[in-house]
């Protein structure tokens, strides 16, 4: 499905002004963890929308944050849009978002992240596109963009949801397409989610880990959605401007723990489903096609990133980061692969 543009009006199309003027029309659910350079202000937008605020929610959950996240939500909370919780323990995103949808009023639920600002538009834009698009199953997926106020360095790129984001493609033909969903600017019809949540069980926060654990728990969920029929459209209107940048060791952490989160995905698909997200998601050796392009290209990989390569490359794009950032960029990027299949052999 090609891009779709779309005017910036808010309309409430159907109903009469009283019951525009109780009706709660959107629910943004906002999940944090350690956000505090960016917490307050992120809200303090998502409460100046064009939107009257009697229309829309914003139910933002803490999830133990070691930081001053919550002094700096504090900040913001007397916002009568806001709804402000806190998780017992650190939970994960799963089951802080559920706890999110649990309270949502708003006839469409937003999904947003701590780390990013909103543009002005964006509840309204959400609205709108929901009226252009009725039918129950039809989801929105917004953009995600890089800060307008902050000077991008190639770097700044490094694991970054706007690169993945910037490159997807919606076609109407694609059973796949529901692959698009992030949950840094997506919205759904309440009615349409109605009983369905975020895996919390399988995607939670493990005893042994120190800081909370995210990754695919959102790709999950989106395909138990797909098989109840949802299908997304893209609005690139709906801008989420990105203030999350990894630095290169928590980058190559984070791809490991990637790894190990799609090997658990897969063991809660069907056969034909993993073997179809591997082929989509991972490129593994195709056993049944030992000769496809797609195995050359990924034993070329292996040949030339593998044990005893990994170190050198690591090493150069330390070397180039203060030298050449372009091509400690293409560096880092290499280890990609290497490093998921770490990941996900690890479990």
């Amino acid at each position: 499905m090609a891009c779709r543009l779309f005017d910036n009006a808010y309309r409430i199309d159907g109903i009469d002004e009283k019951e525009a003027n109780m009706s709660v029309k959107a629910s943004i659910i906002i999940p944090c963890f350690n956000t505090e350079e960016t917490i307050a202000r992120s809200l303090r937008e998502f409460c100046n929308q064009t939107v009257p605020p009697e229309h829309y929610q914003v139910i933002v959950i803490d999830d133990c944050s070691t930081d001053n996240t919550a002094a700096q939500i504090e900040t913001v909370a007397q916002e009568p849009q806001i709804t402000f919780l806190q998780n017992e323990q650190n939970s994960g995103p799963a089951l802080t978002r559920n706890r999110g949808i649990d309270l949502a009023e708003g006839e469409i639920v937003i999904f947003a992240d701590g780390d990013t600002i909103p543009c002005k538009n964006f509840v309204a834009m959400h609205i709108d596109t929901h009226q252009r698009y009725p039918d129950p199953f039809v989801g929105v997926m917004g953009a995600a963009a890089m800060p307008e106020d902050l000077e991008i360095t190639p770097l700044m790129y490094l694991g970054n949801v706007v690169s993945t984001m910037q490159g997807h493609e919606f076609y109407d033909d694609d059973p796949y397409g529901w692959l698009n969903f992030s949950t840094l600017n997506v919205s759904l019809k309440r009615a349409f989610i109605g009983d369905t949540r975020f895996d919390d069980g399988s995607f939670k926060r493990e005893a042994e880990e120190d800081t909370e654990l995210a990754g695919l728990e959102d790709a999950e969920f989106a395909q138990r959605l797909a098989q109840k029929g949802m299908r997304l459209v893209q609005n690139p209107e709906i801008r989420a401007f990105h203030y999350h940048f990894r630095s290169p060791e928590n980058y190559m952490t984070k791809v490991h723990e990637y790894g190990k989160r799609f090997a658990l995905w897969m063991s809660l698909c069907s056969p034909e489903e993993a073997a179809e997200l591997n082929k989509r998601l991972n490129y593994l050796i195709d056993r049944d096609n030992l000769f496809s392009m797609a195995n050359v290209k990924e034993l070329i990989r292996r040949g030339v990133v593998n044990d005893l390569t990994v170190p050198i490359i690591r090493a150069g794009g330390k070397f180039f980061e203060t030298r050449n950032e372009k091509l400690s960029l293409f560096l880092y990027n290499k280890l990609y692969k290497y490093l998921f299949l770490k990941g996900y052999g690890s479990r």
